[in-house]
């Protein structure tokens, strides 16, 4: 029997009689998306997925972005040689909240016989129900050793990790793949990739719209994802740019694909996931929020962050240091919010940090100020400014698999940390 994840806030839509048209909603004059089918086991709606990301999708964050919409939340990626060995922070991030409705990891190996144990492993003791595999890392020491969104420019080797995972899930949770357009221009690999990947059982792709050369700098290439649609016969989800409810729509319209993944974009915005659930249903969008809501919401997340990582991090402190990341990206654009960014870099305690949500309003900000428009847009994180192309670099021979190169630089790869 399949799992159907429905987050609270949205309804999957009834099936229509025999021979009658799903009526429009009257909000949209798109016709209503379908849910995503990911292998017999898992349906979501609305096909809305939260992208894994390292440092950021921890089971807070997750719990937030299914709270405001999404139908699954990846988690950090966690790496395969690692996990085996038991290695303290691979498990914390194959860890779950128990009001995760869906438990899914991201994975990240080079090593098959490692990938293989590691989804078994992930399945059978940690009751993950989906995985995806990283094959997206732009990062450029880790492509020069072959890492990374290098590991599709070895067809063979690319598939033996795909098939890997596949037969470590037994059928027991669906595998999807996520990968770039390619590593540079002149080396575009989602097309092969894409269909190795169905061909070795993957039970969806996931494609991030750039090349690695690009960082997460604009633009985007929603051809490439129209054009992996038309390449293989299970779902693609397109990744990349989608800021707002009529981003989504617009992706979905001209490109074909079955879903859609935010990722930067709801980093200290978590409702932007009901913006986009909203479009995708049909439903009437969401109000922004105002300072104060904000402000409470960056609180919230901080809350649940220390709970969370209660007995993991040396102290409460400890905590709110890492989390001071997200508190400039909660507070965007906000013209009286200054007074109150600066205080809640200086808390050490929740306590504190309660004070100046609660106690600051009128003194440390403006709670009625509006959710300001350029916040929207803004690229958080990473990437704006003009699109300045990073040179990349591979091994020796890392294109000459089929004639037998490149040998020993896959035989000596490793699956260092690396980003998607």
């Amino acid at each position: 029997m399949a799992l159907v994840v429905v987050p609270a806030a949205t309804k999957a839509p009834a099936a229509a009689p025999a021979g009658s048209a799903t009526p429009l909603p009257p909000h949209t004059a798109q016709p209503l998306v379908k849910p995503l089918q990911l292998g017999p086991s898992l349906s979501l709606w609305p096909p809305l997925l939260s992208a894994p990301m390292a440092g950021i999708s921890s089971a807070p964050y997750r719990r937030l972005a299914t709270t405001h919409g999404a139908a699954l939340a990846t988690s950090e990626m966690v790496i395969a040689s690692t996990l085996l060995v038991k290695n303290r922070r691979s498990r914390q991030l194959a860890a779950f909240d128990a009001e995760e409705r869906v438990r899914s990891v991201q994975l990240y190996g080079v090593k098959p016989e490692q990938l293989e144990q590691a989804v078994r492993l992930l399945v059978s003791e940690c009751g993950v129900q989906h995985v995806d595999l990283n094959f997206g890392c732009p990062v450029r020491k880790i492509t020069a050793r072959g890492g990374g969104s290098a590991l599709p420019l070895r067809p063979r080797l690319f598939a033996k990790l795909v098939a890997a995972a596949v037969a470590g899930a037994r059928g027991e949770a669906p595998v999807t793949v996520k990968f770039r357009v390619g590593l540079t221009p002149e080396l575009p690999t989602h097309l092969q990739a894409g269909r190795l990947a169905e061909a070795e059982g993957a039970a969806a792709l996931v494609l991030h719209a750039r090349t690695a050369d690009q960082l997460y700098a604009s633009p985007v290439d929603w051809a490439a994802v129209r054009a992996l649609v038309q390449t293989v016969a299970i779902p693609v989800v397109g990744n990349g740019d989608v800021f707002e409810g009529g981003d989504a729509l617009r992706l979905l319209r001209e490109t074909g694909c079955a879903g859609v993944m935010v990722g930067r974009a709801a980093v200290g915005r978590p409702w932007v996931f009901d913006e986009v659930a909203a479009a995708l249903t049909g439903a009437p969008p969401p109000p922004p929020p105002r300072l104060g809501e904000v402000a409470a919401a960056a609180l919230r997340h901080a809350e649940m962050e220390v709970d969370w990582y209660r007995g993991y991090h040396d102290s409460e402190k400890d905590t709110l240091l890492r989390f001071r990341k997200f508190i400039k990206l909660y507070l965007l654009g906000f013209t009286s919010a200054e007074p109150l960014q600066s205080r809640l870099f200086a808390a050490e305690t929740l306590d504190q940090w309660r004070a100046a949500v609660y106690g600051g309003m009128g003194e440390l900000y403006d709670a009625a100020e509006p959710f300001p428009a350029a916040a929207v847009r803004f690229p958080r994180l990473k990437g704006g400014g003009p699109l300045v192309r990073q040179r990349m670099g591979l091994p020796d021979g890392w294109l000459e698999e089929a004639r037998g190169g490149g040998g020993r630089a896959e035989a000596q790869l490793t699956d260092d940390a690396c980003e998607g």
